[in-house]
């Protein structure tokens, strides 16, 4: 609880929003008209007081770009005692008064205007700040890094379908969540990864300013399409490439045992049918998949001898491996060169996406870099005269993990760079 500062005005007819994507309950989008002189001010913070809820109670919250023209937005994650009730209060869509004070610079501000590179590391809903500095700096010289750690998968399904991340920076998401997987309805940007579990923040970090310093694999080059123009046989390969990188393949068998199961009860969920292949492959091609239906039906052929059979695991990922085969060489043709640049961008995104893969707890290469002092040689960059230098970097941090602001400490004391944290913990 705090007192209220004496630039109060009084907004009458505030939508509260409640995007329910799955049990989004946990948290609650508030969205506004902005008010003469309002929303000009990116990373930026307000106090709000919700005079049905309690009169003597402001709490800080960003204020982040709405999608909706001429507003503003902040997320209200439950996290307390004022913030549970409001869930209980607001279970629909509703218009309710609210006063708000502000808007007030954030503390990442400052650092944010006097560094070209930035790397945002945001844990739960401290993504807001990152988001509102990101349509800031988009059409700037700046390049911001994107690093969120959330267990929150109606959170990461929100923003991830209501904000546009920018082209010349990673965005690197780690999903901690142990309740159900991510729902990814649309493709994703080449330069938004998606992991399962917690990233070593050393590595991660290192590996972002490793790719920019060197120019090797810049988030850009990554973005730019590679699908365009491509027949649907090579299209279909590429996107199958991309699910696999954003899905593992137990959680697409899972997903097509669970499609088989539609209108067929006997099968069990340690096995697929021909109908939930389909399934799966009309989720994942999209439009594609009329083009390359004859090649879905003969793979599966090879791995199960009739469409009426069942397929477990292990066939289901042959399977896969035949869809994503190229087709030899008699008949490539003029795709040659096209599948040369698929390949391409492939290694470029495959190679970023090892770089920055979530901590394993297996005896892995990942394992291995993550001993080393420092696998990436970003001390030679960080140390030298060039405009990659230490103190043209700065690291920003916003959510409340101890542990994750530990990590970013001893970066800060290892390589020199600076680092400046949000926290409303007050």
């Amino acid at each position: 609880m705090c007192h209220a500062p004496q630039r109060i005005f009084w907004l009458v007819g505030v939508p509260l929003m409640v995007y329910g994507a799955d049990k989004i309950a946990e948290a609650i989008f508030k969205t506004h008209l902005n008010p003469p002189g309002f929303g000009k001010q990116n990373s930026a913070y307000v106090y709000l007081m919700l005079p049905w809820l309690s009169k003597s109670q402001f709490h800080a919250f960003t204020v982040f770009p709405c999608t909706k023209k001429d507003h503003s937005s902040i997320c209200i994650h439950k996290c307390g005692d004022w913030t549970g009730k409001l869930m209980k209060a607001i279970t629909t869509p509703s218009h309710k008064p609210a006063f708000v004070v502000g808007p007030f610079l954030s503390p990442f501000s400052s650092p944010a205007m006097d560094s070209e590179n930035l790397v945002a590391v945001a844990s739960g809903i401290g993504v807001t700040p990152a988001i509102s500095l990101i349509k800031q700096y988009s059409s700037t010289s700046r390049r911001l890094n994107l690093v969120w750690i959330c267990r929150d998968a109606g959170l990461v399904e929100h923003f991830l379908q209501n904000v546009v991340f920018g082209s010349d920076g990673y965005t690197l998401i780690y999903y901690t969540g142990k309740d159900r997987g991510l729902i990814l309805q649309e493709d994703l940007p080449a330069n938004v990864f998606i992991y399962n579990g917690r990233p070593n923040l050393e590595r991660t970090i290192g590996g972002i300013i490793a790719s920019i310093a060197t120019g090797e694999g810049l988030p850009e080059d990554l973005s730019k399409k590679v699908l365009t123009r491509a027949p649907a046989e090579v299209r279909s390969r590429l996107l199958l490439e991309k699910a696999l990188s954003i899905y593992t393949m137990d959680q697409l068998f899972e997903y097509t045992a669970k499609a088989s199961r539609h209108g067929d009860g006997d099968v069990p969920l340690v096995a697929a049918n021909y109908r939930g292949v389909m399934s799966t492959m009309r989720h994942l091609l999209g439009e594609d998949i009329d083009a390359v239906s004859e090649k879905i039906t003969s793979n599966f052929e090879k791995v199960c001898d009739n469409p009426d059979c069942r397929i477990d695991r292990e066939e289901f990922e042959f399977f896969f491996r035949l869809m994503t085969a190229g087709p030899g060489k008699e008949g490539s043709g003029g795709d040659d060169d096209e599948m040369a640049s698929v390949k391409r961008g492939l290694e470029r995104m495959n190679t970023r996406r090892d770089m920055f893969q979530s901590s394993r707890k297996n005896g892995s290469a990942s394992n291995l870099m993550d001993a080393m002092e420092d696998p990436y040689d970003i001390k030679r960059h960080l140390q030298g005269d060039g405009k990659f230098r230490a103190k043209n970097w700065n690291l920003l941090y916003c959510g409340g993990s101890q542990p994750v602001l530990d990590q970013l400490n001893d970066f800060k004391r290892k390589f020199r760079i600076g680092l400046s944290v949000e926290k409303f913990d007050w």
